[in-house]
């Protein structure tokens, strides 16, 4: 019986083990070599672990950053394959710049593991500024988080996890340290004075030793500017805006997101609306808010006027004695389409048109019209005006002169009356001889 059960221990032993090798040879391993030694590994944006370590993953692809505050990170984009892969070497460059006052500290306490990693204001790896343990003591070894004097939302979140399990606001004061207490449910803070805080001039980004930790957090710093505040309809506006110390940037149009922005740069954009440009640059070290308002004009403006007021036609039968013209002349200022009816599209936003008299009526009779033109402009800002202007078309259809017949041209009637006279005058001696001769 006893072994019997040897056997089955071992036989389960062997296959943990060959179960255990299989899935060793399915793991990518890859060694990730910081320095300076406090550095933080963050995978695919979220804290890993602290310090050098050898990573074990699944194959695949990733993102593997190194974070330390003071320090320009470094990331890099890699497909890991099963086995052991390329050592990675992180040797962080610090920044040199110093950090100044007025600021306090804060300190936390009642920590559950003090390699979590501490957020302000953002939960990026961009706003990451150290984990517990380098700022929750303030007796033997001095481990401090110094940050400039305001209001903070502070995040913390454990190694290998995506969420915070602690967040709350802390409001940090000048010369004073302020204690956080985690483990306390209602997120207390307690206030102590900070007397060194009022001794020191500038300070390091980030100092350790062995035991010890000092992390200043620098101050954001921001400029916003808006090179117009009035504007016509289709007209452009530059925003530039600088910042230091910040981990993002974002500006809004009118509460609307305008999208990916450089921490420091120009961007050109045509509002076809009064708008009002949010920017906000955050950081660990605060956030800084300015706004501008560009005002739009969208209103359109237009006029039509002829030159002469009144014009004549004249038509007799099928010809056009007399057909009089005239010009309007047109302007509409902030406009981007312009139309003339009955005359159709005209381009620009001034000119002149040529219109002729020909008048609606067509059959005979005075002619005694009134014509209106009409000019409508619009542009995309939704600004639209119309103006109208009437000519007054005087005249005649007439109908076909009738034509006149010409009568062919006759002899005088008064050789003829004479020639009838001798004919009845020999007509008579004639009838008289023949009554003789009887």
């Amino acid at each position: 019986m006893n072994f019997r059960r040897f056997f089955v221990i071992l036989a389960f032993l062997v296959t943990m083990l060959a179960t255990a090798f299989s899935f060793e040879e399915k793991v990518a391993k890859v060694r990730v070599n910081v320095t300076p030694s406090e550095a933080y590994i963050f995978l695919d944006g979220q804290p890993y672990t602290h310090r050098s370590h050898t990573l074990r993953l699944t194959p695949g692809e990733y993102t593997i950053g190194v974070y330390n505050y003071g320090f320009t990170p470094q990331v890099q984009k890699l497909t890991l394959k099963a086995g052991d892969n390329p050592e990675i070497n992180a040797r962080l460059t610090p920044v040199p710049a110093m950090v100044k006052g007025p600021w306090g500290r804060i300190q936390i306490e009642g920590n559950p593991n003090d390699k979590a990693a501490v957020f302000l204001n953002g939960i990026t790896p961009e706003f990451f500024v150290g984990h517990i343990d380098e700022m929750n003591n303030d007796v033997l070894a001095e481990q401090r988080l110094v940050v400039p004097t305001g209001s903070y939302q502070m995040f913390i979140i454990n190694p290998k996890e995506t969420k915070p399990f602690w967040s709350g606001a802390v409001e940090v004061r000048a010369n004073e340290r302020v204690i956080v207490d985690i483990a306390e449910k209602e997120n207390t803070r307690k206030y102590e004075p900070w007397h060194r805080g009022s001794e020191l001039t500038a300070l390091k980004r980030f100092e350790a030793g062995s035991k010890t930790a000092t992390i200043a957090v620098a101050p954001v710093k921001a400029s916003f500017l808006l090179d117009r505040k009035e504007i016509n309809c289709g007209e452009p506006v530059k925003l530039t805006w600088t910042s230091a110390d910040a981990a993002q940037i974002a500006i809004t149009a009118n509460g609307r997101p305008i999208g990916e922005l450089p921490l420091t740069g120009e961007q050109t954009f045509v509002p076809r609306q009064t708008t009002t440009y949010e920017f906000k640059a955050a950081g660990p070290g605060g956030v800084v808010t300015s706004e501008a308002t560009v005002d739009v004009n969208t209103q359109v403006q237009t006029s039509l006027t002829p030159e002469t007021p009144e014009i004549r036609f004249r038509k007799v039968g099928d010809k056009v004695m007399e057909q009089g013209s005239t010009t309007l002349k047109w302007s509409a200022t902030n406009a981007d389409a312009v139309h003339i009816q009955p005359l159709g599209l005209v381009t620009g936003t001034s000119g002149t048109e040529t219109v002729t008299a020909l008048p609606g009526k067509t059959d005979l009779g005075p002619v005694d019209e009134m014509q209106t033109y009409k000019i409508t402009a619009t542009n995309v800002c939704g600004g639209s005006d119309t103006s109208t202007a009437s000519l007054h078309l005087t005249g005649a259809i007439e109908p076909e002169p009738a034509v006149e017949t010409e009568l062919p041209q006759t002899a005088s009637p008064l050789p003829f009356i004479g020639l009838l006279g001798l004919v009845s005058l020999f007509s008579g001696f004639a009838i008289r001889g023949l009554r003789k001769n009887r």
